[in-house]
């Protein structure tokens, strides 16, 4: 390991979309293991409630309420942290536009879908190195793909096609930053069963879980026969962050429930 550290404990971390959903389990996960998170979302409403959540649970968390393709307040978010708190050295990436189109899709759709996935994204992480040493930075980034980035589905062009484009933006800055000892790397979650998903399931579909874990085309499509919880995402991207995953970099992790080997 030469010399790095295992674990997480000390580090500071900057979670963009960490408000709800896998956001929300991924900096509960970092501040469980000894983190100080900021949090980063567009939604002063939700990341108060959750900043007031972890904070009254003793966790180290600062709220920074903003759109990811929002210049100004990216860079205000990074510059405006709290006493005692070092400049991040971890990042996740989570806030994506989630558009479900096909050929269909308008300039605003498309806007609506890449601008948030691949542009803020790119911003964010951009801001992020700036802050870092020119070499032995110790850094480490992971990008939110999907097992849709891998395949295609009908009626998503719009989504897929913006996670796919996440994929490459990891590999290529991966080489760019390797140099400079910062990792990236992504994980591609299958279905996950939080609010949005459940939702979709009960009011479109009429669908509870098990009903809906049950069916062959819904949680039947994966070999465990299940959606993932949130904390099972958030899992693999805390070890991408962490030590243990010091000779990882410029690759994808699948967290599938192993629907892309069948």
């Amino acid at each position: 390991m030469r010399g790095r550290a295992r674990g997480l404990a000390g580090r500071t971390a900057m979670v963009t979309g960490g408000a709800q959903g896998i956001g929300a389990a991924v900096v509960e996960r970092l501040c469980s293991e000894g983190c100080r998170v900021l949090v980063y979302d567009k939604s002063a409403e939700h990341g108060r409630a959750a900043v007031e959540k972890w904070t009254a649970e003793g966790y180290e968390v600062r709220l920074a309420v903003g759109d990811v393709m929002d210049t100004a307040a990216v860079k205000a978010a990074f510059a405006d942290l709290p006493d005692g708190w070092d400049r991040p050295t971890l990042l996740v990436n989570l806030a994506a536009g989630f558009v479900f189109k096909g050929l269909e899709a308008t300039a605003e759709d498309w806007h609506a879908a890449l601008d948030p996935t691949i542009v803020g994204l790119s911003l964010v992480t951009r801001e992020f190195v700036a802050g870092l040493p020119e070499r032995d930075a110790d850094a480490a980034v992971v990008n939110m793909a999907s097992i849709s980035a891998h395949i295609s589905q009908s009626g998503y062009l719009t989504y897929n096609t913006g996670k796919s484009a996440v994929l490459g933006f990891t590999r290529c800055t991966a080489e760019e930053l390797a140099p400079r000892g910062i990792r990236v790397n992504s994980v591609s979650p299958g279905t996950v069963w939080n609010a949005n998903n459940e939702r979709f399931h009960r009011e479109a579909l009429g669908l509870d879980r098990a009903t809906a874990e049950a069916a062959p085309e819904h949680g039947g499509k994966f070999l465990l026969k299940r959606f993932a919880d949130p904390e099972e995402i958030a899992a693999p991207i805390a070890f991408l962050l962490s030590g243990e995953a010091s000779f990882i970099t410029g690759t994808d992790l699948p967290v599938d429930g192993g629907y892309l080997a069948v």
